[in-house]
């Protein structure tokens, strides 16, 4: 039975492992696709961000055109269409300002914001309207707003974390810019053929302008071109092989190298026309693209979150493996090492060699001889032989085991102290692979009153060993209350503040600086907590230093871990802070004992239902000392036993959890460790305890 569950326990070891190797991989698998998938939720926002940008540098665009043929011609089809283009243009600026209020991306977002809150393009335009701008500076005024709003498209590319994605992004952010630029020479075209009329000459400085703008869109083009996917390339050739392209083409090429008199065959109109229906062009290559990218970004949150639970199935199910498992491997290997502790402790047994030496003994062949083990260990049985026995029995006994067979019957043993024990025994020849016999097994059973008396020891020794564990536990269980005592807000204020947060995960409300606070606060109760078990546990240590520190700072640091609980109860907390000098003490154990003080309050205050419950904080200096006073409006503590109140395990609140420890202490950390005076009185509403703190004595400041 004991090798059965020794190969079990080597079997499921090496499996055990291997499943929480599988779980620790995908814990972090499952972090990693949570992750991912708010990333690729923040830049699917951010796309449609980006649409609606695109929407309005396409209306800017065209009045950016408009408002060039209106400077150029000053004509009423152009100041007509402009006004026209103007309410466009106001309605995808408002569509934009309500959107970015949304926005994650707080960079994003603020660069957003801090563009739209200038006005541009309402200072533009009045600007036009008075007159006071040339065509080359409105057109320069609306490309500089412009390649602003697509920098926030590069931006936004900047966020995806997944290749094809981001490829997609920098196709679609290079052929905005070769659109935005292609608007651009729609307006500085106008305003080439315009002058032409007006002054009979080619203005070679905008020639020059045009021709920059051409090159400039081949290379955002062969930039698209590159990144674009196969299927939007496709879409985009598709779309570009058509009449008005190829007319935009030749007008360019006459614009770009024509003389005067091929320029005036060209009306400013008809030119803005056929630009603008390959801007419309290009306007659905854009949408195009904006729908490719979209749609590539919900294929990889739905591929995210399918990979989501797969992986948080696995994980569920190989922590109910891992536990079911590590539930088998614990009960196999305590019942290994319960038959092992039997046997050595209750079955007399040796093993030994061909010749009778001896190889093992158990615990209880040891205790039964009275030789320890090393005593045992390559001596001949014949140690422990009385010599009571007839050699004969030897004999007889030695004839049967090498013959093969067992033996059994009665023996009296000599023990070491020259006593003796009867047994009955059981011995059995041991076999090698080849059937050979290697040694000799025995289990032997008591039969002496001896073994009653050493029951009756063992019984003894337990009982000791159970009342000196008993003691320990009541030692135990007073550190244990005093360290819960000091826990329980905490742990109250902790679980309280998952609570809230929880909440807000459930309503979906993700302020981060909410979250942050409110785990920063997590933070500081968790530290507390460590610092209390290190308090405890270096109490009577010899080697802590006292420190100079505001009595205020003291207060301060209980209250934080304490208020919560008492405004949750409804108890007022009312403060005058007198004195704030500096103080010569134990921070941690000062501020022990008044958050022992607060909490005995706050039990007082609503033990008693007090219908407006309140506890007072005062501090004032008296010559040497800073003096804190903690009072309550609970009625006050009975007289008779107001000289009790600082005895060890004395208590008031027996009936519930307390061990009378919690005051005793605070007197011992106050009087002996502070080497200051606690004192308690009451007064007209309730009791108040007093404690009275030594003054840093080198330098006695004001803490500013």
């Amino acid at each position: 039975m004991n090798k059965y569950v020794k190969v079990k326990t080597k079997l499921l070891l090496p499996l055990s492992i291997l499943i929480l190797i599988v779980l620790i991989l995908t814990t972090s698998l499952i972090s990693y696709q949570y992750t991912k998938s708010q990333a690729l939720s923040e830049l699917e926002n951010s796309i449609k961000l980006a649409v609606d940008i695109s929407k309005l540098v396409h209306s800017t665009q065209k009045e950016r055109g408009f408002t060039a043929g209106y400077l150029s011609n000053d004509t009423e089809d152009f100041q007509e269409k402009l006004l026209q283009q103007r309410k466009i243009t106001d309605r995808a600026l408002l569509k934009l300002q309500e959107y970015f209020i949304s926005l994650n991306n707080e960079e994003i977002s603020q660069k957003l914001h801090t563009l739209l809150k200038r006005d541009a393009i309402s200072s533009i335009r009045k600007s036009i309207d008075a007159g006071k701008l040339s065509v080359l500076e409105e057109i320069k005024l609306y490309s500089e707003f412009n390649d602003q709003l697509l920098n926030i498209i590069i931006e936004i590319s900047k966020i995806s974390q997944v290749p094809s994605i981001t490829q997609n992004i920098i196709a679609y952010s290079s052929f905005l810019y070769a659109k935005e630029h292609a608007g651009i020479e729609r307006a500085v075209g106008v305003s080439i053929i315009s002058k032409v009329d007006k002054t009979d000459c080619v203005d070679q400085g905008l020639r020059v302008y045009f021709t920059n703008l051409v090159a400039i869109q081949k290379l955002y083009k062969k930039t698209f071109l590159r990144y674009v996917s196969k299927d939007a390339k496709a879409y985009y050739v598709q779309k570009y092989n058509n009449d008005v392209i190829h007319k935009v083409a030749l007008l360019r090429d006459v614009l770009l190298y024509g003389n005067i008199k091929e320029i005036r065959k060209i009306k400013p109109t008809f030119w803005f026309v056929m630009m603008t229906k390959k801007i419309d062009i290009l306007e659905s290559i854009d949408n195009y693209l904006e729908k490719e990218i979209l749609d590539n970004i919900s294929y990889e949150l739905k591929s995210t979150y399918e990979l989501f639970i797969l992986f948080a199935v696995i994980d569920v199910l190989s922590i109910g493996i891992f536990l079911v498992m590590m539930f088998v491997i614990v009960g196999l290997i305590k019942s290994e090492k319960r038959l092992k502790d039997i046997i050595d402790k209750y079955i007399i047994s040796s093993t030994t060699d061909l010749k009778g030496r001896i190889i093992d003994v158990s615990d209880a062949f040891c205790k039964m001889s009275g030789y320890s083990r090393e005593e045992l260990i390559g001596k001949p049985h014949s140690i422990i032989r009385h010599p009571d026995m007839p050699k004969n029995a030897f004999r007889e006994l030695w004839q049967t085991i090498q013959s093969g067979k067992s033996w059994s019957g009665k023996v009296k043993n000599l023990k070491k102290d020259d006593g003796y024990y009867w047994v009955y025994a059981h011995i059995e020849p041991l076999f090698n692979r080849y059937g050979k016999i290697e040694g000799y097994a025995a289990i032997r059973i008591d039969i002496t009153d001896s073994i009653h008396l050493e029951e009756e020891l063992e019984r003894s020794k337990q009982k000791d060993k159970t009342l000196l564990q008993q003691s320990k536990l009541a030692q135990m269980g007073e550190m244990i209350s005093m360290i819960a005592h000091q826990w329980r807000q905490p742990l109250t204020a902790i679980s309280s503040t998952a609570s809230d947060l929880h909440l807000k995960v459930i309503l979906q409300k993700y302020e981060a600086d909410y979250f942050e606070a409110k785990l920063q606060k997590i933070d500081d109760f968790s530290q507390h907590l460590s610092s209390t078990i290190d308090d405890f546990r270096n109490f009577y240590k010899e080697d802590k230093t006292k420190e100079r520190v505001s009595c205020y700072a003291v207060i301060e640091g209980a209250l934080n871990i304490v208020s919560s609980s008492l405004e949750s109860r409804g108890v007022d907390l009312q403060y005058d802070f007198q004195c704030n000098k500096y103080v010569y003490t134990f921070p941690n154990e000062l501020r022990q004992v008044i958050l022992n003080i607060l909490k005995n309050a706050e039990d007082v205050l609503l033990e008693k239902e007090i219908p407006d419950p309140q506890i007072f904080i005062k501090t004032h200096g008296e010559g040497e000392f800073s003096v804190l006073s903690i009072s309550d409006n609970g009625g006050g503590i009975p007289q008779e036993i107001m000289e009790n109140i600082f005895d060890p395990y004395f208590s008031t609140k027996t009936k519930k959890d307390g061990t009378g420890l919690g005051l005793y202490m605070s007197k011992i950390i106050i009087e002996d460790h502070c080497e200051g005076k606690l004192i308690v009185q009451n007064t007209q509403k309730g009791a108040e305890f007093i404690i009275k703190i030594p003054l840093y004595k080198d330098k006695n400041e004001q803490i500013s």
